[in-house]
């Protein structure tokens, strides 16, 4: 279980950033808010909310569109229009895919990560909400 965890949220981290790239984004300041469910799972699982600032190099750049990251091998990765999706394997074993589209100032993205019997579905929307500071 941990494992599993630990690779949503290197991806959720990495692809919140990652989100800034594959569009043409309005750089900003962004609310992140990020809600998982675990089917069979007793307890709800709180959402998680965080600001980050995107700068113009960040759009601008591209750099940090979703790529395997320590641990994990990126199996595909495509962009078609405003929408992207891509399949990881992290660790070995935990599966991740993700589909997101995106408007330049909003995103909405689903991300689902199998493994150790266990099933986490992950919905992150992101919304400009001002001028970075």
């Amino acid at each position: 279980m941990k494992r599993i965890w630990v690779a949503v949220l290197t991806l959720l981290v990495g692809t919140t950033n990652a989100f800034a790239g594959f569009v043409p984004m309005k750089p900003g300041k962004w609310l992140i808010t990020a809600t998982t469910k675990m089917p069979g799972f007793a307890y709800p699982i709180p959402p998680i909310s965080h600001t980050i600032c995107y700068s113009a190099a960040d759009v601008r750049n591209n750099k940090a569109i979703p790529s395997a990251r320590k641990g994990c091998d990126m199996k595909y990765y495509r962009v078609e229009g405003n929408a992207m999706t891509w399949k990881m394997v992290c660790m070995g074993k935990d599966t991740i895919t993700g589909k997101m589209t995106s408007t330049g100032t909003a995103y909405d993205a689903e991300m689902t990560s199998e493994g150790m019997g266990r099933t986490m579905i992950t919905n992150v929307i992101g919304k400009r909400v001002g001028d970075c500071k």
